[in-house]
This record gives C-alpha cells, sequence and structure tokens, in this order.
C-alpha cells in the first residue's frame, strides 16, 4: 500500500508533468458532462456530481493502485444508489437530507471496501462470474437507457423495473414536448454517429489514431456547449425544454453524512455491500486490464484501499459512491497521463469550473444530458459474452441471462442476487458431480488413460480408477455411487486402485465414506487400494482409520501398483 506515492518524486514530476497536465485538462473538461448527468441518475442535482469526483480523485490518486485509473461518478454506482434509497427512505425525504443519506452511502461503500483491502479479500471476486458481471452490467445499462427516456421525451417516468417504466411511459406518452424530443434525439445520434465513425474518418484524413481517438471522445463536450449555447439564443425553455438551472458556485461544502437510526442504517447495509462489490469489480477490472497493457504491477487488495479512501473523501464532501470509469480511463491514457498526477489536475480542473464557470451551464438541456449517458453506456451492452458462453458454457450462458433480466424485472439488487444464487448453485451442483474416469494402461509404458478416450489395456480384476476431484462433504455420494456402479460393471474384480493424483483434499466425511467403502469391500473380498496420493493429502491422513484399516496397499505411482497386482500374462504356448 503506497503511502507515499512514487509518482511524487522530483524525477517523476520532472519526467512526466507536461503529459499528466495536458492529459488532467482533457478529462477534467470530458467528466464535466458526464459527472452533471450521473447526478441525476443518483437521484441528485447535478451539482452533486462535480462534488463526487474532486475529493475521492484527489484521494485515490494519493493511495490508489493504478497509474491511470480515473475515479469518478459512474452509471451503475449511481443508479443503484438510487434504487436503494428510494426503497430505504420515505417518499416524502427532502432533496437536503436525501443528499446526505446518499454521502452516508458513500461512508459505507468506502469503509466496506477499506476493511476488505485491509483483511487481503480482493481473491473473493473471483467467484463473481464473467456471465453475471457482464448480465448485471447489461441488464442495467438498458435500465438506465430506458430511464432516460424521460429525459429526452420531456416526460415524466417513474419506476425501478423495466415493466413500471414502459407503463409510466406509455400513460405520459401523450405529454411529449416535441423541442425537447428534437434536441436529445439529435444530440443522441450525433453523440453515435461520433462514436463509430469519427476516429475512423479522422484517420483516413490524416490524423494519428491516438489524436484521433482523442478527438472523437472529446465530441460530448462539443454537444454540450453546440446545444446550450442554441437554447440559450433560442429560449428553448419557454418552450418547455427543461434545463439545468442555476448551479451553485464554489467548492462544496465538508459535511458529515447523515446519521440513521439502526433500523435505516441495517436497510443500507445490503445495498451498500453490493454498490461496494460492482465499484470494485468495475474498478479493478478495468485498471488490470490498463496495467497489463502498459506493464505495470497490480494489486486488487490496493484498489480496494485506494476506492476505499475515495469513497469516504466523497462522503464528507457531499459525494455519492464512485468507483473507476473505462471510458474516463481510457480518455486518461490516450490523453498521454502517466502518473495519477493527471488526476489531481482533473479535479482541480472541476473545481475551478465549480468556482467561476457555472454559470456557463444555466441553459444546458437535460435532454443532452441524458442524451450523453445513452451514448455512454451503449458499449456497456456485452451481447459478445452471452453468445460465446451459450457456444462454449451454457451454464454460464443462463447466468447472464437470468442476472440481466433479473436487473429489468426485479429491480438492480434482487437481480444481481438472482444471478449470484444461480453461479454458485451452478458452482455446488459441479463440484458435487466430480469427474471419474477408469484408466487404463497405455501399451508398456507409465502412462494411464481414460479407457474410453484411448486405445489402453485392463485387467478384468483389477480397476484402476482416477477420481478429479477433492473429495468433501458435498460429492462424497456421487463418488461412492460412480465406484457400486463401476463394480456391479465388472464382477469379477478383486482389486480396486483410487487413483488419487488430482485430488487435493479429503474432508472429515469424504475420510468416513472411504472408510465405510473399505469395510464393505472387504466383506465382498474386494482389496482397497490408493496411489499418488499428494504430499499434504498424505499428511491429513496420517494416523486416521481409514490409513489404519486399509485393506489393500497405498503406492506411489499407479504403475506400481499395476506391477504388483495385475495378473501374470499366460506363458506363450509353443507348437511342434
Amino acid at each position: 500500500m503506497k503511502y507515499s506515492p512514487s509518482w511524487l518524486q522530483q524525477d517523476h514530476l520532472r519526467q512526466y508533468w507536461r503529459d499528466d497536465l495536458v492529459a488532467g485538462i482533457v478529462v477534467g473538461i470530458l467528466v464535466i458532462p458526464q459527472s452533471l448527468g450521473y447526478a441525476l441518475l443518483a437521484g441528485l442535482p447535478p451539482v452533486y456530481g462535480l462534488y463526487a469526483a474532486i475529493l475521492p480523485t484527489l484521494a485515490y490518486a494519493w493511495i490508489g493502485a493504478s497509474n491511470t485509473q480515473a475515479v469518478g461518478p459512474v452509471a451503475i454506482t449511481s443508479v443503484m444508489t438510487a434504487q436503494a434509497l428510494f426503497l430505504i427512505l420515505p417518499a416524502h425525504t427532502a432533496l437536503a437530507d436525501y443528499a446526505l443519506f446518499a454521502a452516508l452511502m458513500a461512508a459505507l461503500v468506502g469503509i466496506m471496501l477499506l476493511l476488505a483491502g485491509l483483511l487481503r479479500l480482493g481473491w473473493l471476486t473471483q467467484f463473481m462470474s464473467r456471465g453475471v458481471v457482464a448480465g448485471f452490467i447489461s441488464g442495467a445499462a438498458l435500465l438506465i437507457a430506458i430511464g432516460q427516456l424521460k429525459h429526452l421525451l420531456g416526460i415524466k417516468l417513474q419506476g425501478d423495473t423495466l415493466i413500471k417504466m414502459l407503463q409510466s411511459g406509455w400513460q405520459h406518452l401523450g405529454e411529449t414536448n416535441l423541442p425537447t424530443l428534437w434536441i436529445g434525439l439529435s444530440a443522441l445520434l450525433t453523440l453515435l454517429a461520433a462514436r463509430r465513425w469519427l476516429s475512423s474518418s479522422l484517420v483516413r484524413w490524416g490524423i494519428p489514431p491516438r489524436f484521433a481517438s482523442l478527438l472523437s471522445r472529446m465530441t460530448p463536450v462539443v454537444v454540450v456547449i453546440l446545444t446550450t449555447a442554441l437554447s440559450a439564443m433560442l429560449g428553448l425553455e419557454q418552450d418547455g425544454v427543461r434545463i439545468i438551472g442555476s448551479l451553485p458556485a464554489g467548492l462544496p461544502a465538508f459535511l458529515l453524512p447523515a446519521l440513521p437510526d439502526i433500523q435505516t442504517l441495517q436497510q443500507m447495509l445490503p445495498a451498500a455491500g453490493l454498490i461496494a462489490l460492482i465499484a470494485f469489480i468495475s474498478s479493478a477490472s478495468v485498471a488490470q486490464s490498463f496495467a497489463r497493457k502498459r506493464k505495470e504491477r497490480f494489486d486488487a487488495n490496493d484498489e480496494l484501499i485506494g476506492l476505499g479512501w475515495a469513497n469516504l473523501a466523497g462522503s464528507i464532501n457531499q459525494g455519492f459512491p464512485v468507483t473507476g470509469g473505462f471510458s474516463r480511463t481510457a480518455v486518461n491514457v490516450e490523453a498521454g497521463a502517466q502518473t495519477p498526477l493527471a488526476g489531481v489536475i482533473s479535479a482541480l480542473v472541476m473545481a475551478l469550473v465549480l468556482w467561476l464557470f457555472t454559470d456557463w451551464f444555466y441553459a444546458l438541456p437535460l435532454a443532452v444530458l441524458g442524451a450523453s449517458i445513452m451514448a455512454a453506456i451503449a458499449n456497456l451492452i456485452d451481447l459478445d459474452t452471452v453468445k460465446q458462453a451459450w457456444r462454449f458454457d451454457r451454464a454460464d450462458a443462463w447466468a447472464y441471462l437470468v442476472t440481466a433480466l433479473g436487473v429489468m424485472l426485479l429491480g438492480l439488487q434482487m437481480g444481481l442476487l438472482a444471478g449470484l444464487l444461480l453461479s454458485f448453485a451452478t458452482l455446488l451442483w459441479r463440484s458435487s458431480q466430480p469427474h471419474l474416469a477408469v484408466v487404463g494402461q497405455v501399451g508398456d509404458s507409465a502412462h494411464f488413460r481414460n479407457v474410453q478416450r484411448h486405445i489402453v489395456r485392463t485387467w478384468p480384476t483389477l480397476l484402476l480408477l482416477r477420481i478429479d476431484e477433492s473429495l468433501y462433504f458435498g460429492n462424497t455420494q456421487s463418488v461412492l455411487d460412480r465406484i457400486e456402479s463401476e463394480l456391479n460393471a465388472q464382477p469379477r474384480v478383486s482389486d480396486l486402485v483410487l487413483v488419487m493424483s488430482a485430488v487435493n483434499h479429503i474432508d472429515l466425511s469424504a475420510q468416513q465414506m472411504l472408510e465405510e467403502l473399505n469395510g464393505s469391500l472387504l466383506a465382498r473380498r474386494i482389496r482397497l487400494h490408493l496411489a499418488e496420493l499428494k504430499g499434504p493429502v498424505m499428511d491429513l491422513l496420517q494416523g486416521t482409520p481409514l490409513l489404519r484399516t486399509l485393506s489393500g496397499q497405498r503406492y506411489i505411482t499407479t504403475l506400481d501398483a499395476v506391477q504388483q497386482l495385475a495378473p501374470a500374462p499366460p506363458p506363450p504356448e509353443y507348437h511342434l
């Protein structure tokens, strides 16, 4: 954990400050419209998006794991915050109180991430399958996109699920404001077209690819400037177009989060845990991918600690949960960022905007922010994963579909829980059905392979059964059933050898199963032997009743067992 950042050393500053200065300014300008829109997703006034992007960015720059990660509000955690608070807080909650509870959510998320990092729990995210993560993000992205129709159409749209949103939208569709629809749809098409074709077009015109990609990513800023100017000149507010209006000037005040009663805190904790989980998975995947490209070290536990401090810092500055964002990190890298100094510069840019330039955003239509959000999350809808999973791993494909549909039909939290439960159920089912293979000898070699896949030598009185999974209480019965099935198929067997080369652990239940198997086989005049026991497993079994009562022998290799137990070949016949 880096309490003294290496990038503050004089040689680093001298070498990289120009690159980081440019990158920080570019990212600071680019994330302004994103941050304003993500605050709306969190149920807060737009200016809170800038509040949430200053102190967290500075905290992460000091102690985060990545040199180029750009931290701030993102769509997924913002909408998760809104959904959680809308379910927990009374409908008549004042905006100021709601903002304090949003800050409390950031504090809870920060504490959970920080504790997880200090306890070195970064490995826990390995249990989130790719299907669940992709399904959750894709479902949430679709839900967010549909939710932005209220800004594009200028209508009321309520609900936290797909069905509720569609019902509400249908009821209010006749209230569509045409100027709002025109400016929102124009902004959305422009942003999507720029994302799809602008970069390649600029490259064909002779602009370097890196600079062309950066220019295409700056399109949202250009759209915001043009539509704001157009809105002000034409007085679109008078035509019913909703605009941002006055933003409070000046830096955010330092306020402690709300202090709730125990019942409210208990209701917030599960939501905070899910937000922390998604925030870490999202941030770590982005940071790790860029660290790999830059050949830099990445530590998941340091990332947990960095994100934890970032959220804690935002909680005392009127913020809400934040994490690393792919789009802003990509822009940061493309703009030339080399160290976290770029993040410091971007935070200073946003602070400067809050201090001097909030009036510039007065006429910005909310429809443009909605269009910006829809364009930004378009890449989050991951269809490639479900297509690939359907071809190679149907269980992961079903996890994707259940999670995505659950998110859209039941809400973010219930959808994620449904996907996690299915994923864990699949994991348990697979581990309870371990692969066992009857093996035979390949020629006269020391190699033994599955009789169903290779031409091998077998013996009617000797059964070699390889167990390709650790033995524990969850799979003992299925292993026992398979052993009995193979013995019934070969009634002449007098020696059974369990090949344990793939067994890394045998728990107490499995030991008891093997003891009982040994006794039942002995009653049937069949000896039980063990081969290729690993050192840690052998250490575990030393002194156990299983080894004391084992009717057969322990063999270092399967070949040793065959040489001792296989019947001798009959002598050759000679005919004179």
